[in-house]
C-alpha cells in the first residue's frame, strides 16, 4: 500500500490517500471522495495530546518519587495540648 501511495504521489496525484473501505485497491483520490483534512487541526491535536501525556507522566513521577532525605521531625505525642500551669 505504501509503495502504491509513493507511485501515485510521484505521478503527480497529490490528493491520493489510503482508502480503508476499498477492498481491492486500498488507495483512492481523497478529494474526489470529499475527504478533506486540515493539517493545522491535526498538528495542534497531536501537540496538545503530547502535552497532556507529558503532564500526566510528570504528575505520576512526582507522586511515585520517594521522600527526600533530611532530619526527621521529633515525635511529640502531646503537641496539641495546652501546657499545664501547675508544672511551670
Amino acid at each position: 500500500m505504501v509503495s502504491k501511495l509513493y507511485a501515485a504521489h510521484n505521478a503527480g496525484k497529490a490528493t491520493v490517500g489510503v482508502d480503508v473501505e476499498d477492498e481491492e485497491n486500498k488507495i483512492s483520490d481523497a478529494a474526489a471522495k470529499g475527504v478533506l483534512d486540515s493539517l493545522l487541526a491535526k498538528h495542534w491535536a497531536i501537540r496538545y495530546a503530547t502535552e497532556a501525556a507529558v503532564t500526566v507522566l510528570r504528575v505520576d513521577q512526582i507522586i511515585m518519587s520517594k521522600p527526600s532525605g533530611g532530619p526527621k521531625p521529633k515525635a511529640n505525642p502531646n503537641w496539641d495540648e495546652d501546657p499545664d500551669p501547675a508544672h511551670q
